[in-house]
């Protein structure tokens, strides 16, 4: 039991790992997919007015021609749809490309300051750019926090660095460098509020998973419910139904003299027994590909896929056995334990449908009962046409109902 809760704290664990993972991908390029145009924007009419098209038409063109790639590629990478590691991968390849297009503007910022016949007003044009691309970084790129530290960095530092070796701009290197600060610290805050996000979002969806698997389980045995039984039993049935070969197995339980054993011994040791033999079942019956279900108060069920009569009842007679040689332990009393079992495979032209194969077995578990309870009884073990006659007289429902248990 501690490997089972262990092993399902690690899936837990991964699987918030991967819906993160998957959040800070889509967040990120929903976003800034378009944000390379941006750059494009504030480059052309800058570029045109400033007159370095025409005092430097090849340099001029080669950064219009690689924004226009590296705009264009961004917004062309989508995150993958697969698993977190993909997905992660893609965040990696992603930034590249974001800091590629950055460090173009950089440089293009770089050389408007150093270039002596910029004027004031395309400097500081440049100067408004490159602080509104690093308010964006901080402000929106914080899903990737070394997407943001990153692009500020490369925005600001150059710029920083210019300034201050610049005796005449004291002033604007002082503001810039506070601004700096203030745009490193809105980063950090901003990546805070993405991480309280995620917490929230993550608490939702556990108490979302919560009820979900509350509202599939059985709350006294742990076991699947009743509703799910039947759901999973339907899509078994159709699966056997399209594909040929495809083969669904179903077994029947009910507790023998379950009333006598809850007037002798009381409900509370009634509902142990319950609780004690759903966990003989459950670990009887451990494959990935077994169900076992409490559908009733003392009723139980097995689907076993891709097992046919023959291996289902024997798996079912060694269990009958194994409950009948060792008496359930509860509270320092050994009750004594029996089972009748019903067992049957699913065929199409006798069954139609999983009303019908349900129908079928339960006759061949009233048969168990009517026998004297304490045995197996398969399908392919009742008389040619019981199960009609049965179904004739409305002796059986198509939906699981409980036995009584004084048939």
């Amino acid at each position: 039991m501690l490997m089972v809760a262990a092993n399902q704290d690690a899936a837990d664990a991964q699987g918030r790992y991967d819906h993160r993972v998957r959040t800070r991908a889509l967040e990120i390029h929903t976003r800034s997919a378009r944000g390379g145009f941006l750059y494009l924007l504030a480059w052309l009419p800058l570029g045109y007015a400033a007159g370095y098209f025409n005092n430097a038409p090849w340099n001029s063109t080669a950064i219009t021609l690689v924004l226009v790639l590296l705009a264009w590629i961004r917004m062309r990478s989508r995150p993958p749809k697969t698993d977190a590691a993909a997905q992660s991968r893609w965040i990696s390849r992603y930034v590249l490309i974001c800091l590629a297009t950055t460090l173009i503007w950089s440089a293009v910022q770089a050389w408007i300051l150093l270039d002596d016949m910029a004027g004031v007003q395309t400097r500081n044009t440049t100067l408004m750019a490159t602080i509104a691309f690093a308010s964006v970084f901080a402000h929106l790129y914080t899903p990737v926090m070394r997407l943001a530290l990153a692009g500020i960095v490369m925005l600001l530092v150059p710029v920083l660095a210019i300034l201050w070796m610049d005796s005449a701009e004291p002033l604007m290197a002082a503001a810039m460098s506070v601004f700096s600060i203030y745009l490193v610290n809105a980063a950090y805050r901003s990546r805070a509020d993405f991480r309280r996000r995620l917490d929230l979002d993550d608490a939702l969806r556990g108490q979302r998973d919560q009820y979900e698997k509350l509202s599939q389980t059985d709350a006294l045995t742990g076991l699947s419910n009743r509703r799910t039984f039947a759901e999973t039993l339907n899509g078994l049935v159709r699966e056997a139904q399209w594909l040929q070969g495809a083969g669904v197995a179903l077994v029947l339980l009910d507790i023998d003299h379950f009333k006598s054993i809850n007037d002798r011994h009381g409900h509370v040791i009634g509902d142990e027994v319950l609780r004690r033999l759903a966990r003989k079942l459950a670990r009887m019956f451990s494959a990935d590909d077994v169900m076992v279900a409490r559908i009733g108060g003392e009723e139980f069920a097995l689907i076993l896929r891709d097992v046919d009569e023959v291996s289902a009842t024997i798996r079912a007679e060694a269990f009958r056995e194994a409950l009948e040689a060792q008496p359930i332990a509860c509270a320092g009393i050994n009750v004594p334990v029996t089972v009748s079992m019903g067992v049957g495979s699913f065929h199409a032209a006798r069954d139609r449908d999983d009303d019908g194969f349900y129908a079928a077995v339960d006759v061949a578990l009233y048969a168990a009962k009517q026998q004297g309870r304490n045995r197996v009884v398969s399908i392919s073990m009742l008389e040619p046409g019981r199960i009609r006659a049965r179904r004739g007289h409305g002796a059986v429902d198509a939906a699981p109902t409980p036995q009584n248990d004084d048939v």
